[in-house]
C-alpha cells in the first residue's frame, strides 16, 4: 500500500472535509493475534543507501494499549 492509496481511501469517508466523525476517529492496527492496538506514532524514514531515494512510512503501535476485543475482520483479508 502506498500513502496515496490511504489518502484516497480516507477521502471517501471525509469527502475532502475536516471535522467529521472519521477525521476524529482513533486509529488502531490489527496485531497477529487479531487484537487491536492503538497507533502511537508514525515515522517517515528515508533510505540510508547513497543514491537511493526511497521513503517509507512506518506505523508503530502501542502494544501496552491493546483493546480487549478482536478485530471483526480478523483472518478475512
Amino acid at each position: 500500500m502506498f500513502v496515496k492509496h490511504l489518502q484516497e481511501y480516507l477521502d471517501k469517508f471525509t469527502d475532502g472535509k475536516k471535522g467529521n466523525a472519521v477525521s476524529n476517529a482513533k486509529v488502531y492496527m490489527e496485531l497477529e493475534d487479531g487484537t487491536l492496538a492503538q497507533i502511537r506514532r508514525m515515522e517517515v524514514l528515508e533510505s540510508t543507501v547513497i543514491g537511493d531515494t526511497s521513503v517509507m512510512v512506518v506505523i508503530k503501535s502501542d502494544n501496552g494499549h491493546k483493546i480487549a476485543i478482536k478485530s471483526p475482520t480478523f483472518n478475512k483479508s
